[in-house]
């Protein structure tokens, strides 16, 4: 995900990494029809010669306690759009923590705050399934008001977006749009990941800053109870990791040799840990920038030395045999396995993958593993592969369509879900307070709100993240910590901090996510999905042994592979929409 672990309520989307900003825009006095004819809003959109029109943010509310220096989202009166109830249609998935979008919690609180009710079309089945259908109710010219929670790509937005059928918002921001506006202001770069090639931003982006998922994807547990018991040190280097697993192993720590020194599992891939003592490697489609130049990790000399590093750990029994088709329901059957548990370690974005998390207990198993640091390996090579940009910024959000005859509404509509209360009910739910005065938050700073507990098992409280968002890092990190119910995001922030933030790559390392034209689209796609296959199937297969990464012979096999199905093309088109990025 992009992948953030987030309260049952809340879809694993990314929870990605400010200070005036969001709340509802305000109503002035005429009546003007809906985006679906059946009711009455005010406003219109800014013509040739007019200016923009003017709406205000309502007034900031006293009784938030705000850490110094924050920058984020702010609490405000959230204002009636409308002076009559207005409908819209939208186009939404279906999901089971949000159950019934006409009855949802949030759903209830937003119209009673803004006065515009929405008429839901709930489309089910796999992500898949959805896109499919969406893209066939498009095709025929069925279209809402609006998408919601719909993962359009990008270039599928510029793709509908340059053929009329969805509204650039970038005209209405200024005069609409104030905490989106802000947002942008605060993170500078937002503007330039939303808009398409054409300068025209066709959807709300969901803004979140998640710290900690930063480094989700390279990011590994050890048990430090075994380390200590094994008489070792966390390992900094990849034979300090390689002796430690041995030492697991032979010390058999789960009793009946059924120690399993480390484990992975198929939803998390684990090259990213294990190939950045050996060179950058983002993970999946693995492309990297040198110099002002796209590139691919997996044909490299270092990858090829990662892949005996690694197939050397499975040799020796030391990573779990079902690494590539056990679930993460597996993974916990392992990680809480009832006396002690079957792993030593494991290749997961947090702890709640592998075990259960129980928050009040101070001895609980899980507080037992730690982050383990990027390893160094034998040429000096240390990268954590930082995120600098994917998990900050999701598009796709709230897309609206040509249908809607009055967008300007609907992008207030947008905008107010921009607010610090809709936020936090967005996306946890009704079950929160404002920190008081004095109490902390995951950073040690004066804190900004508390949830109830950090898991919440209720459904239909919350839009599971589907909607616009603004979450700064100040935001998330304001989170109050409440000592009799430790939050497992103050650890998680601050093993992020500590081990995984000092080897981050540079910036200009990483690959930005780009928007290609229908026909790069088309031909990017075949030879991502064929490289992805190949890719992933060589790696499986080198770590196993079915393929000896020792082998020159299967070595160059394998770079022949990649080479025929189109590393160059995929390249030059990766190129291409790199340089339109940063044109």
């Amino acid at each position: 995900m992009p992948n953030d672990h987030v309260r049952p309520g809340v879809s694993r989307r990314s929870l990605i990494a400010g200070a005036l900003g969001l709340t509802a825009a305000t109503a002035g006095g005429g009546l003007l029809s809906a985006c679906s004819g059946k009711s009455s809003a005010t406003g219109a959109a800014a013509g040739a010669g007019e200016a923009a029109p003017s709406v205000t943010l309502g007034p900031k509310l006293a009784t938030v306690q705000y850490p110094d220096g924050y920058v984020g989202p702010v609490a405000r009166a959230l204002k009636p759009i409308t002076t009559e109830k207005t409908t819209y249609k939208i186009v939404v998935k279906q999901d089971v923590t949000i159950g019934d979008w006409k009855t949802n919690a949030f759903t209830k609180w937003l119209e009673s705050k803004t006065n515009i009710h929405i008429e839901w079309s709930q489309i089910g089945g796999t992500d898949d399934d959805v896109m499919t259908k969406v893209n066939a109710m498009i095709a025929a010219g069925d279209i809402p008001d609006a998408f919601l929670g719909i993962a359009f790509t990008r270039s599928q937005l510029f793709l509908y977006g340059a053929q009329g059928l969805f509204t650039d918002i970038n005209q209405y921001i200024d005069g609409y749009a104030l905490n989106l506006q802000q947002a942008m202001k605060d993170y500078p770069d937002t503007r330039k990941l939303i808009q398409a090639p054409d300068k025209k931003i066709y959807s709300f982006p969901g803004i979140n800053d998640c710290y900690h998922c930063r480094a989700s994807d390279g990011r590994a547990w050890l048990n430090t109870e075994w380390i200590k018991q094994v008489g070792l040190a966390m390992p900094q280097t990849t034979d300090e990791f390689h002796e430690v697993l041995r030492a697991f192993k032979k010390a058999d720590l789960a009793g009946n040799g059924k120690t399993i020194p480390f484990a992975g599992y198929k939803d998390s891939a684990i090259d990213p840990f294990f190939m950045n003592p050996f060179l950058y490697n983002p993970g999946e489609p693995w492309l990297v920038v040198r110099d002002g130049k796209v590139d691919v990790a997996f044909d490299k000399d270092e990858w090829r030395e990662g892949l005996k590093f690694v197939n050397s750990l499975y040799k020796d029994g030391l990573i779990n045999r079902d690494v590539f088709t056990a679930d993460e329901d597996q993974l916990k059957r392992y990680g809480n396995a009832s006396g002690k548990p079957l792993i030593g370690g494991a290749r997961t974005n947090y702890w709640g993958s592998f075990l259960d998390i129980d928050q009040k207990d101070p001895d609980a198993r899980w507080r037992q593993y730690e982050a383990c640091p990027p390893l160094k390996g034998p040429n000096g090579v240390q990268y954590a592969a930082w995120d600098y940009t994917g998990v900050g910024v999701e598009v796709a959000h709230l897309v609206i369509t040509k249908k809607c005859a009055k967008p300007e509404q609907l992008v207030q509509w947008a905008d107010a879900q921009y607010e610090l209360e809709a936020i936090l009910r967005g996306y946890g739910g009704p079950a929160f307070a404002w920190a008081k005065k004095g109490e902390l938050g995951i950073n040690g700073k004066q804190a900004l709100y508390g949830f109830d507990a950090t898991w919440n098992s209720q459904k239909n409280i919350n839009w599971s993240q589907d909607n616009p968002m603004y979450r700064s890092q100040d935001f998330r990190l304001g989170e109050r910590v409440n000592p009799k119910d430790m939050t497992f995001e103050k650890p998680l922030y601050e093993q992020t901090r500590d081990k995984y933030f000092p080897h981050k790559q540079p910036q200009e390392m990483q690959f930005p996510p780009v928007t290609l034209d229908q026909d790069q689209a088309a031909q990017e796609a075949e030879l991502r999905t064929n490289l992805k296959g190949e890719v992933n199937q060589s790696f499986a297969k080198f770590l196993t042994g079915q393929l000896d990464p020792n082998d020159d012979g299967a070595w160059n096999d394998y770079k022949g592979r990649v080479e025929k199905i189109g590393v160059k093309p995929y390249l030059e088109l990766q190129q291409a929409a790199y340089e339109t990025y940063n044109g």
